[in-house]
């Protein structure tokens, strides 16, 4: 009888491997999200450098020829606009990869992920941020 009763309040076998399973999913969707942050870090990154480094370099090429550098079509603002949205492209973006990325860790900690510490988005966050006053300090140059 005694092993009857201490059966009945354990779990058997299967369900802990049934469990164990779950929980080692749950961590591998965790660090397919955190994968997935930091590939939109990387391609936003890219955007905001070179767009704010095209930008800038047409602005040296400006002010070293004494005039604004002009387009094939005889546009004056190409450089700059393309630079600018790339720039905004890039940080939009990034802002939009943290909040999903929020949510979906959100979600997986109502599924019984456990808390812990969350590196792509200390990382993602504040290179948004950045990407926000390079946007803005383009802007505020043209």
């Amino acid at each position: 009888m005694q092993t009857t009763a201490s059966h009945a309040s354990s779990p058997d076998r299967g369900t802990q491997l049934a469990e164990q399973r779950t929980a080692l999913a749950t961590e591998r969707t965790y660090l397919a999200f955190e994968r997935t942050l930091l590939a939109w870090l990387r391609t936003s990154l890219s955007l905001i450098s070179f767009g704010f480094t095209l930008a800038k370099f047409f602005q040296y090429l400006a002010q070293q020829r004494g005039s604004p550098v002009v387009g094939l079509l005889g546009h004056t603002w190409a450089s700059d606009t393309v630079g600018l949205s790339m720039v905004a492209i890039g940080t939009f973006a990034l802002v939009l990869a943290v909040i999903q990325h929020r949510r979906r860790i959100r979600a997986l900690r109502d599924l019984g992920l456990a808390q812990q510490w969350n590196l792509a988005l200390w990382v993602a966050a504040p290179v948004a941020v950045l990407g926000v006053f390079a946007f803005f300090s383009l802007l505020l140059e043209l």
